[in-house]
């Protein structure tokens, strides 16, 4: 009994609200019942629908559900003598026709039985090959027309865009949509309530605070949200607002360009610079008090804790005043590990040692000095660039296949069609890698980097900027020295902190107590 497959797709949002998955559905069980001859069993296994994908750009034969099946049928799991049922040509592709010919000859010569529902016509290898080339040339021009009917509306709709695109440096409303403290009608004039609710927003990020703690903060104070349909603000939200550049009255487009003086500035350049938010968390930030420099960013080489801030008072000077030695230690040197009795069971987590505060944000000044001379090598940089030029390698090979130079055909065997479908499937598992690395970085852009950086070395040290140009650092405190992680994929590693003398006087001193007196 052969197995019938149904393969329906839609390419838009607005297609997905109507009837068309219902109807290319329908036609199929239609099918099945006006030719029992036929003995179909219909396949209820397979997801063979692809919403929202392009047949025009050949997203839909390479990454969604036809891509699969296809793959399937040149594996052979999928046997000869299988129905592939689709409304019509054009729901298979609306590439060129050469390129749709090319997908139609795979099925064909792999024994699958194509029917196009809206017209009952049956495309086989035999019809193909054996009725004058007639079934051949019909192919051919549907396939021109649904390929012609898609480059004339994506011209059209290009040109349109581009249209709107030239129209917005005089001055001209894009769209309707707007930032919720823009007006909706005059894009020129702001919502004065919604305005003082982005300028809160980023007072509390100047003030040290994570996206996280501002929404409480926002939900605590029963602040608005920004479209009134939820009463609870996100960590989203709040996250799009410290994000968006509309607040400096900048429009970014589809195409990448970037419109300055589109909407009314509300944010100035430097709160913006100060308070960008790139992900990271704020936990050394607590309630309204603002962090230290280094909070949140520093941790123990050698057992991966917290490093946190430790200090001692000295005698009072005669001018009233007295030192203060601010340093940095382990977190789980400070204490004994314990059982469940309360006993200790031995030594520290890590041995106690200490390093001067300053000497610490000194040191990750002069690596963020250091950056320029060298380039990113972390581990995720160094996947992105093999995964790049493996693509880039893929994407050769089955240019030379499916597109000589030399223009000379090569005859197609079931060996080489199936190694070019396992190259489909190795470039697609490539670029799902590549975009969760990516989302995996999350870095600032280079300009905001770079100014961050600026700043810092300028004398502006905050916490929100060293967030912005700093991953985290790692401190070796038994050697004294220190690895700074850039957000760019900079790494600059041994920054020294204590010299060899000082390193002798530590090895000499008792080994601290926690709550003894020192």
């Amino acid at each position: 009994m052969p197995i019938a497959y149904s393969y329906s797709r839609f390419s838009s949002e607005k297609q997905s609200k109507g009837d068309s998955l219902r109807r290319q559905r329908d036609l199929a069980l239609q099918f099945i019942e006006r030719n029992p001859d036929l003995e179909l069993e219909l396949d209820t296994t397979l997801n063979l629908t692809d919403e929202g994908l392009s047949a025009y750009k050949g997203v839909a034969q390479t990454k969604g559900a036809l891509g699969a099946f296809i793959r399937l049928v040149m594996e052979g799991t999928i046997e000869k003598g299988s129905y592939l049922l689709v409304e019509s040509l054009d729901r298979l592709s609306r590439q060129t026709p050469r390129q749709a010919l090319n997908q139609l000859n795979i099925l064909a010569d792999e024994g699958i039985v194509l029917v196009t529902l809206s017209d009952n016509k049956v495309y086989t290898k035999e019809t193909l090959d054996e009725d004058g080339g007639m079934s051949l040339m019909f192919a051919i021009m549907l396939m021109s027309r649904a390929h012609e009917e898609s480059q004339t509306k994506s011209l059209r709709i290009s040109a349109a865009w581009a249209n709107k695109f030239n129209k917005i440096k005089d001055g001209v409303q894009l769209t309707a949509r707007v930032p919720f403290w823009i007006n909706k009608v005059d894009k020129s004039k702001t919502i004065d309530d919604k305005v003082a609710i982005v300028k809160e927003v980023f007072r509390l990020s100047a003030s040290g605070l994570g996206a996280m703690k501002i929404a409480q903060e926002l939900n605590d104070r029963k602040f608005p949200t920004p479209s009134g349909k939820t009463k609870v603000w996100a960590l989203s939200s709040v996250k799009k607002i410290l994000a968006s550049e509309a607040v400096l009255g900048t429009l970014v487009t589809a195409d990448g360009q970037r419109h300055e003086k589109y909407y009314p500035v509300v944010i100035n350049s430097k709160l913006w610079l100060k308070t960008r938010y790139i992900g990271q968390s704020s936990a050394g930030a607590r309630g309204t008090v603002e962090a230290h420099p280094l909070s949140g960013l520093m941790f123990c080489k050698h057992c991966g804790a917290t490093a946190q801030r430790s200090g001692k008072s000295g005698r009072i000077r005669q001018d009233g005043t007295k030192n203060n030695w601010k340093t940095l230690v382990c977190a789980k040197s400070l204490t004994n590990p314990k059982d469940e009795h309360g006993n200790a069971k031995g030594k520290k987590n890590c041995e106690y040692r200490s390093i001067n505060y300053e000497r610490i944000l000194n040191g990750v000044k002069s690596a963020l000095m250091q950056m320029d001379d060298y380039t990113p090598t972390d581990d995720i940089g160094k996947k992105l660039k093999e995964r790049h030029h493996r693509a880039e390698q893929i994407q050769d090979l089955i240019d030379m296949v499916m597109h000589p130079v030399d223009g000379k055909y090569t005859k197609e065997t079931r060996t080489s069609k199936a190694n070019l479908a396992k190259m489909f499937t190795e470039l697609d598992g490539i670029k799902k890698e590549i975009a969760e690395l990516e989302q995996v970085r999350r870095p600032t852009s280079q300009r905001l980097f770079e100014g961050a950086r600026k700043a810092i070395l300028g004398g502006e040290v905050t916490n929100a900027l060293m967030r912005q140009t700093i991953k985290k650092c790692e401190i070796d405190f038994k050697q004294a020295q220190l690895d700074v992680y850039g957000h760019d994929g900079h790494s600059i590693l041994g920054v020294v902190l204590k010299d060899a003398d000082e390193l002798k006087k530590d090895a000499k001193r008792r080994p601290f107590i926690a709550g003894s007196r020192g």
